[in-house]
């Protein structure tokens, strides 16, 4: 153990020496008796224990206290003197000493170091700790922000590439699937966007998500004749949700503006919002017939919505007896497990 001790007095020196031998640890003590001389050792090397006078011919102990604090902030500093009152004692602590020990009273002065490098000890390993964590999670978050953007650029491309594959496409019925795929996949990127661009890894806005969607979706140049409507609560939901959940109101929104509009204008609603634990979703407009809501029902999207909503634990209802409602969708809000 390295001790600096600043003491003028040889006799006070050899006390707290002996003082400290009681701690069991092989000590190596450096006495200085001025400010120049503790001024350079404490700047200048490392040590485990700082000791000193409060009173001292061309030094006072604050001035030490401040030193040390500048210099090495986490070695203990204990203040041993003989002229220590009370209200010093106090600001000495509130200024940064670790503890005091009267002269009179050196037999303290063993139990009072050990104790301060066992906090010294403990303050250390908590630091290191601390930033082992946070390198830890600078390193996950690196991965985190590597892994998204090559997502999002093979995205990018997936969506590049089915463009093509449209365009090249003979027949209409082949540009129509590769167009049902292509908005798929615009889905799941957007989700992926407001995944990790806005409420982070953790949450994923549902409302904000569906809103935007239902917008792009609208107005597309060929579904000018349908007008969107929004009765939308902010709704939050974990973040393992995102891509069903993406999928099955892409799903629905495209199968309402494939279905339902095909010879009128109309006002297509957006309602969604939470209650009670479940996220509750419908589109309504007040002119759709029934033939609309069974070929929206019945479409050639009816197994992935059954894939999807199994996979949510979510209901889906074509509701009859509502002629306004097209369907109607009840999601738990948290993951409930995979669904088999």
């Amino acid at each position: 153990m390295k001790v600096l001790l600043l003491e003028d007095s040889a006799l006070d020196a050899e006390l707290v020496t002996e003082a400290l031998s009681g701690t069991g640890l092989p000590c190596e003590i450096r006495n200085v008796v001025s400010a120049a001389p503790f001024m350079e050792a404490i700047q200048g090397e490392t040590w485990d224990l700082v000791l000193a006078d409060y009173v001292l011919p061309d030094f006072d102990g604050l001035s030490a206290l401040r030193v040390a604090r500048e210099a090495a902030p986490e070695t203990p500093f204990i203040f041993v003197s003989g002229t220590l009152g009370e209200e010093i004692a106090i600001e000495a602590l509130k200024r940064g000493a670790t503890d005091y020990v009267l002269k009179q009273r050196l037999e303290r002065l063993p139990a009072t170091v050990l104790r301060a490098l066992a906090e010294a000890r403990a303050r250390e390993e908590r630091r290191r700790a601390e930033e082992a964590s946070r390198d830890l999670l600078e390193q996950r978050t690196a991965l985190l922000h590597e892994l998204d953007h090559r997502v999002k650029n093979n995205l990018q491309l997936l969506l590049s590439l089915l463009s093509i594959e449209i365009r090249q496409a003979d027949r209409a019925e082949a540009r129509a699937a590769l167009t049902r795929v292509k908005e798929r996949v615009q889905a799941l990127a957007t989700a992926h966007r407001d995944l990790y661009d806005g409420l982070g890894a953790s949450r994923f806005d549902a409302a904000t998500f569906t809103r935007e969607l239902f917008i792009e979706h609208t107005s597309h140049p060929d579904r000018q004749h349908v007008v969107a409507e929004f009765d939308v609560e902010t709704v939050e939901v974990a973040s393992s949700l995102a891509a069903p959940m993406a999928l099955l109101f892409n799903e629905l929104i495209m199968n309402a503006l494939s279905h339902g509009y095909q010879d009128r204008h109309g006002r297509l609603t957006l309602r969604m919002r939470a209650h009670e634990g479940r996220l509750l979703f419908e589109l309504a407009d007040g002119a759709f017939s029934p033939v609309e809501k069974e070929a929206a029902r019945d479409s050639s999207t009816g197994t992935v919505l059954t894939a999807l909503s199994r996979q949510l634990h979510a209901s889906v209802e074509w509701p009859q007896d509502d002629g306004a409602t097209l369907v109607r969708v009840d999601v738990p809000l948290q993951a409930t497990g995979a669904s088999s």
